[in-house]
């Protein structure tokens, strides 16, 4: 499946978050994007954005804005997703 964005739609310096597809993009100050999963590698539970990265409420793990595990449980980071931009459209791989 493939859901598709607007490059404009997402912030530099910041995220989009997308829940009900279960993905955040994330462009950095210089424009690099990219595309994480929201199921946190622990037990599969949806993490939740924030401003410094993404929280899970079912057993406190919590990442960085690149998906890096910041606090345990979880060993693994957010997985990151296949994408494409093309014509200021970012094409993500759900």
């Amino acid at each position: 499946r493939r859901v598709t964005v607007r490059l404009d739609d997402v912030p530099p310096g910041g995220a989009l978050g997308m829940p009900e597809e279960g993905v955040a993009v994330t462009r950095d100050t210089g424009g690099a994007v990219d595309v994480l999963s929201l199921t946190c590698t622990h037990l599969g539970c949806r993490v939740n954005a924030g401003e410094d990265g993404f929280t899970c409420p079912c057993h406190g793990s919590t990442f960085d804005r690149h998906g890096r595990v910041t606090h345990g449980p979880a060993l693994e980071p957010l997985h990151h997703l296949p994408h494409a931009q093309e014509s200021g459209l970012l094409r993500i791989s759900v």
